[in-house]
């Protein structure tokens, strides 16, 4: 398939994507998470084989994170499925959105080498996480249960959690953008046996 075309194919199946997501998550909250992750690890299959890999950082990173957070992630508004009682949408919304990240920004973002793009990456995601909890919080009602008793941030209304814990949301992408960075230079210049 022409470069052109394969260019084109996945740009419009990122916007069929996203419309059917919008839709499902207007009736079925839970269900989008899972056809959203389900999506994006088979439009990765299809477009992206090279990047594969990065699924391992991604879902170990948010694992690990939400493990860790898991008294905070007991409930969430409007998802009532979960695994061990931590709900479900943290445990597939990380992964899934960092893999998003890296799919669709993080080749967009160029630099004049690896630390400099990780760098320009953090600010990326660290912008792209505020208007994502600013969205998934005012607009969508996405509301993390434990979150109640946190004021949040002035003017935007989000992040209703304790400071630790919103440090550690800007982390996840750092760490993550930074393993990117890391082994994806590595990986490229492999040879080959």
């Amino acid at each position: 398939m022409k470069e052109k075309h394969k260019k084109r194919l996945r740009t419009y199946t990122y916007i069929a994507i996203l419309i059917s997501f919008i839709v499902l998550w207007i009736f079925f909250r839970e269900e989008a998470i899972l056809y959203g992750l389900s999506c994006i690890f088979i439009f990765s299959l299809i477009f992206e084989k090279d990047k594969l890999w990065a699924w391992i950082p991604a879902f170990i990173i948010s694992w690990v994170w939400v493990y860790l957070a898991r008294e905070m992630y007991m409930g969430y508004s409007g998802f009532k499925y979960n695994i061990y009682g931590v709900s479900l949408f943290p445990i597939l919304a990380w992964p899934t959105l960092l893999m998003l990240g890296y799919f669709v920004l993080f080749s967009a973002v160029k630099a004049k080498n690896q630390l400099f793009r990780w760098l320009k990456m953090c600010i990326v995601w660290a912008v792209g996480l505020i208007v994502i909890e600013s969205v998934g919080y005012n607009l969508l009602g996405v509301h993390l249960s434990q979150g109640t008793q946190y004021a949040g941030w002035p003017i935007l209304n989000c992040f209703h959690s304790p400071a630790w814990m919103q440090v550690s949301y800007f982390s996840v992408g750092i760490f993550f953008y930074g393993s990117i960075a890391y082994f994806e230079k590595r990986l490229r210049n492999k040879p080959v046996s």
